[in-house]
């Protein structure tokens, strides 16, 4: 049976889970983005540009093996990397 539009559900914000991605045939994870992304985190990197503030999150949820991972990706990879984390914490791009 055909789906109809209002079966699609639209994805919702996970913060309280880890986001995973793929990278050269391996999964990897980022701690759950709530952890870090308190009122204070916040307050302490609200004038730092919207690229550093994502280095600086990224820094604080993954290990030494998920940056490494994260520094390989070729810059389409990582576009929607950053796609796909955005979506995972609930920000759109541009926010």
């Amino acid at each position: 049976m055909p789906t109809k539009p209002q079966d699609h559900k639209t994805k919702t914000a996970q913060p309280d889970e880890p986001f995973e991605f793929a990278h050269a045939g391996k999964t990897y994870q980022l701690a759950p983005p709530s952890e870090v992304l308190t009122a204070g985190f916040a307050r302490a990197n609200r004038r730092r540009s919207q690229e550093d503030q994502l280095f600086t999150m990224l820094e604080a949820l993954a290990d030494d093996d998920t940056l490494k991972a994260i520094d390989e990706m070729k810059r389409d990879e990582f576009k929607q990397f950053q796609i796909d984390f955005y979506s995972h914490i609930g920000v759109e791009l541009g926010e």
